[in-house]
């Protein structure tokens, strides 16, 4: 059979599973062409420079916040990657990611100037501090991994955990470089995979990278643990993200493990283009549902009201935050500072 390596790469890359793709075609046995092992190695070598750099920075901003005094945690990134492959090499990753509790907010943001990161005016916006609930820094003068600090775990449009706070006093500890790293525990690491992958496909992003961390993550929790990821998402509003995350990755990467609730029928929603939107959401041939609709089943309904409470509630916030989005930028912060080209295209794309 023929294959076109150039469009296996594409994915790949597009989809940040060019690793996990290269190692499942080996353990089949599937012979790859030359083209194809230059373009992995090539791309293996990206990943070991952006996520050493962003090792070492983490190491720096650990040893300032703790300093400081700031209660937080790490999520996502290389650590994360490690939490479910077992390495920090899966996909490259240019920021450290940082929970703190709101009220944390404006000490943590000092800390990090001292350190040498800025803000960039549009990066200070109302959009970004309370809709979006983080705020990205970008290091001054020196060669450091962007710093995307949050107090929020969700983006507008989709349902959010109820109590973040829960999320900062389960606490798994990852010891880099000779210092103790806090880190989310790998129960709410798969919440959060199963939230950040809703968001992504909501938002019609690449969400396949999101899928395979859930996945991966799911896969490693114990039968007791399922159970206790089911109760927290319970609690935190957002069961029928897991739910749809669970679906999906039954669907696509054929993962069942017993212990958790029944899915979603997203097929329902998607039809047959549920696997291009979430491999190649750019493709122009995709009939995406309305976001109405993804809402209405993302929403949670184990109790009376429940389900119209939060699609009334997060479809409010989700039209005052295009307002609050076109609200001007304030002068910026830092005199002397330009955020490097292309990044904040970059980051009102992802957002």
């Amino acid at each position: 059979m023929d294959v076109d390596w150039a469009a296996v790469t594409r994915l790949g890359m597009n989809s940040k599973l060019l690793v996990q793709a290269a190692n499942g075609l080996r353990q089949i046995g599937y012979s790859v062409s030359e083209g194809f092992r230059e373009d992995e190695n090539g791309y293996r070598k990206f990943i070991l420079a952006m996520n050493g750099l962003n090792l070492t920075s983490l190491s720096d901003i650990a040893v300032v916040l703790r300093q400081g005094g700031i209660e937080y945690i790490l999520f996502k990134g290389p650590i994360g990657q490690c939490d479910a492959y077992g390495n920090y090499f899966q996909r490259p990753s240019s920021d450290i990611d940082i929970l703190v509790d709101r009220r944390d907010f404006p000490r943590c943001t000092a800390l990090l100037e001292q350190a040498g990161y800025a803000l960039p005016a549009e990066c200070d916006r109302i959009w970004w501090r309370s809709f979006l609930g983080e705020q990205h820094f970008f290091s001054v003068g020196q060669r450091r991994a962007t710093v995307d600090l949050h107090h929020r775990l969700q983006q507008p449009g989709c349902p959010h955990p109820r109590n973040v706070g829960a999320f900062l006093t389960d606490v798994a500890t990852h010891r880099l470089n000779g210092v103790d790293i806090p880190c989310m525990s790998l129960i709410h690491a798969t919440l959060l995979a199963s939230l950040s992958f809703v968001k992504s496909l909501v938002q019609h992003c690449h969400a396949a990278a999101y899928l395979a961390d859930f996945s991966a993550l799911l896969l490693r929790l114990s039968p007791t643990e399922r159970v206790e990821l089911h109760r927290r998402a319970v609690a935190q509003n957002v069961e029928h993200s897991l739910r749809f995350a669970l679906s999906c990755a039954r669907s696509m990467f054929a993962v069942g493990v017993p212990g958790l609730p029944t899915s979603i029928p997203v097929e329902r929603l998607f039809g047959d283009d549920l696997v291009r939107a979430i491999f190649t959401p750019d493709d122009p041939a995709i009939v995406w549902p309305r976001l109405r609709q993804l809402l209405w089943a993302l929403c949670d309904n184990s109790r009376p009201g429940q389900r119209l409470g939060t699609y009334i509630r997060v479809g409010g916030s989700f039209l005052a935050s295009k307002i609050a989005r076109k609200l001007p930028a304030p002068r910026a912060k830092t005199d002397g500072f330009s955020c490097p080209e292309g990044a904040i295209a970059g980051l009102k794309h992802s957002a």
